[in-house]
């Protein structure tokens, strides 16, 4: 039978320094879904999943995605590098907690926070440098959350090396973690005589929202491994995952950058973009953590960078774990072996829980829920009329890529659930 899910929550608003929680509900609703009454034997449904996902340049403008990706690499690599220097110089810094500072922020990561943020920016007709100080503060956000993640997760690999507190142990690396979100807000606080006072406020009561939302998600999904959680519904999920993924991954990315590019101050004039903003960042960001999922089950560790079925070693509960559970036989097994700690489950553990996610057909759904979110991004992104279709670099814009615009934004939808890391 066709599976139906629903999905609520409030738009909080939050512009000129304050923060005002509209009582506005977004609902997402669709009705088609994979049926279980499905002819389809597993290993046929995973290679169509598997060819499904495999061409990608089929599905989104390659030249476009790298260029912006490429280009906020290097813009935010230098903006980072020359901050870190900036503190490491200070009269009585302890010099050695820099260079492994440096460490995470300058593994090849995707760079899609900074992106969506001056994409957004000079999307409403703001200047690539005006958003790089505000691009490079995310990114050092997001590194930061890693780092505590990796440790709180028990992972091995990030990025295709091995994670921090495998290097460093995890009470070095615990303080790290600490002062990367130390050097954000510094960086942040630059924004005082880039975009004024009004505009850094704004975007610092954004960044205590974004966190606070982040933590209580991360709380949810620890709690649900810690308890083995049993009988959880898409609801819950998708309550889960906008905190912790939609809200830091895509939603303040494009808050921030609408609140740095807009050329008004006026909340009137920013409370039903940043609303909009929010849902299209919200439904775009359940897509991109199903698709990080299902890479984590199926995907190729030398394009992925982290460890291929950490996510059941961790007992984390995605969308594809919570449907096996509900559907499976032998959901009893599965729930014996996700109380089995992560160093003691075995591969074969693993790849039976797998292998029951195929034969229930968890994969296949996880897959088309993730499409019919990136479909209802696409309605959502059309509507945004205030992003201009395209942006050329300005007279006097310190930027080096036209393509952080309308156009990037729109590639980035497709380029969620096809990219292969």
């Amino acid at each position: 039978m066709p599976i139906a899910y629903c999905l609520s929550f409030n738009i909080v608003n939050q512009v000129n320094g304050s923060q005002d929680v509209a009582n506005e509900t977004a609902t997402i609703q669709q009705m088609t879904k994979p049926t279980s009454e499905s002819n389809e034997n597993s290993e046929e449904i995973n290679t169509k999943i598997e060819r499904e996902i495999k061409p990608e340049e089929t599905f989104y403008d390659n030249n476009i995605i790298n260029e912006a990706l490429q280009n906020s690499r290097s813009a935010i690599a230098n903006k980072i590098q020359e901050y870190i220097e900036t503190k490491r110089s200070l009269a009585g810094a302890y010099t050695p907690l820099y260079d492994l500072l440096s460490d995470y922020p300058f593994r090849s990561g995707k760079m899609l926070r900074p992106t969506i943020c001056i994409s957004i920016a000079r999307a409403v007709g703001g200047m690539g440098q005006s958003a790089l100080t505000t691009a490079a503060a995310l990114e050092l956000y997001h590194n930061a959350f890693l780092i505590h993640d990796d440790i709180e997760d028990g992972s091995n690999a990030r990025r295709g090396k091995e994670t921090l507190h495998q290097i460093i142990g995890i009470s070095r690396a615990i303080n790290v973690g600490d002062a990367t979100n130390v050097l954000a807000m510094g960086l942040l606080l630059e924004n005082l005589s880039i975009i004024g006072v009004t505009k850094t406020l704004n975007l610092i009561h954004e960044i205590e929202f974004m966190a606070r939302q982040s933590v209580e998600g991360q709380a949810m999904e620890l709690d649900w491994i810690a308890s083995n959680a049993t009988h959880l519904t898409e609801q819950d999920y998708f309550r889960m995952c906008t905190k912790k993924t939609c809200w830091y991954t895509f939603i303040s990315p494009c808050r921030m950058g609408l609140i740095v590019g807009h050329p008004s101050y006026s909340k009137d004039d920013l409370v039903e973009p940043l609303a909009n903003l929010t849902r299209f960042g919200m439904t775009l960001g359940i897509a991109f953590q199903i698709q990080d999922d299902l890479l984590n089950l199926q995907g190729q560790m030398e394009f992925y960078g982290k460890e291929i079925g950490g996510d059941i070693y961790e007992g984390k509960r995605t969308l594809m774990l919570n449907h096996v559970i509900a559907n499976s036989s032998e959901a009893a097994r599965i729930l014996e072996i996700l109380t089995i700690p992560r160093e003691e489950k075995n591969s074969e553990q693993i790849a039976f829980i797998f292998q029951q996610m195929q034969r229930c057909g968890s994969i296949e759904y996880g897959w088309k829920v993730a499409q019919d979110m990136t479909h209802q991004a696409v309605e959502i992104f059309d509507s945004l009329d205030f992003l201009q279709a395209e942006s050329p670099l300005q007279p006097i814009e310190e930027w080096n890529s036209s393509v952080h615009d309308r156009r990037f934004l729109k590639e980035l939808i497709n380029y969620v659930i096809y990219r292969n890391k």
